[in-house]
């Protein structure tokens, strides 16, 4: 489903729009409604962040979005409710991005098929290994697609064999660094996914430090997906979440599908 939607914009010189949340962040009731509020502005794609303790590529606003929900004591069961509700209403894809340590409890078996029963369409672990290939072989078992993130350091080689697991989608990074801040080259990102190009044709989606229409309007031609994440989250300290949300991601939505 996922890989067909990105090779879909591929075909047609189109870019998704996918936003990022955390489960259960600021709480359930917000979460859910946000949920549905990005999927009727356009989404195609959403990735919801599982909290952890240690999310080591967030920067503060997301991370304070992962310690906040944990501390209102983040369960499964709530969010799996929540996505279920959701896609028996929605098409659009969904994918649980988290840490290999929330993902692997009390297994990949397991944990793979809770995610599968509770109608999430894909999976992306920040810290697993390419090498890990039981681990994706399970994914691939209970029908998750998965997708490879890409930092602005790995080399060819790395990209190469991390291809041969056969992802659905590639994240590239934009920025070094943590998610949120504002130091992307922009000549350097472009050239790297050009590179990426000439190595393989599976889909790519672009996110981290993106917030602004003309950051959109730079990327959308290199890229078939670009990711939302700080920029969102930050929306939720507001006194009215949901109208800042709806107000500030339209642009970026507009921008996008502006042919």
């Amino acid at each position: 489903m996922i890989v067909d939607v990105f090779k879909n914009f591929q075909k047609n010189n189109k870019t998704g729009f996918i936003p990022y949340l955390v489960a259960g962040y600021p709480n359930n009731k917000v979460f859910e409604e946000a949920l549905y509020l990005l999927d009727d502005l356009g989404s195609d794609m959403i990735e919801i962040g599982i909290p952890f303790s240690d999310p080591i590529a967030e920067g503060k606003t997301i991370e304070y979005a992962h310690h906040k929900s944990l501390e209102n004591d983040f369960n499964y069961d709530d969010l799996f409710k929540i996505t279920r509700k959701f896609k028996d209403k929605s098409n659009t894809p969904i994918i649980a991005m988290g840490y290999t340590n929330s993902f692997i409890n009390p297994s990949p078996e397991d944990f793979s098929k809770n995610l599968a029963l509770a109608n999430f369409d894909g999976i992306l672990v920040v810290d697993l290994p390419y090498q890990e290939k039981e681990i994706l072989e399970c994914y691939k078992k209970n029908n998750l697609e998965f997708i490879q993130l890409i930092a602005p350091t790995s080399k060819n080689k790395t990209i190469s064999e991390s291809i041969k697991n056969d992802p659905s989608l590639i994240y590239y990074i934009t920025q070094r660094g943590v998610t949120g801040l504002n130091n992307i080259d922009f000549s350097e990102v472009i050239l790297k996914l050009k590179n990426i190009r000439t190595i393989t044709d599976t889909p790519m989606i672009t996110g981290f430090g993106i917030r602004k229409p003309e950051q959109v309007r730079r990327f959308k031609e290199y890229t078939d997906g670009i990711v939302v994440g700080s920029f969102l989250i930050e929306k939720f300290l507001s006194s009215d979440p949901l109208r800042e949300i709806s107000s500030s991601i339209k642009p970026l939505i507009d921008e996008l599908k502006n042919e």
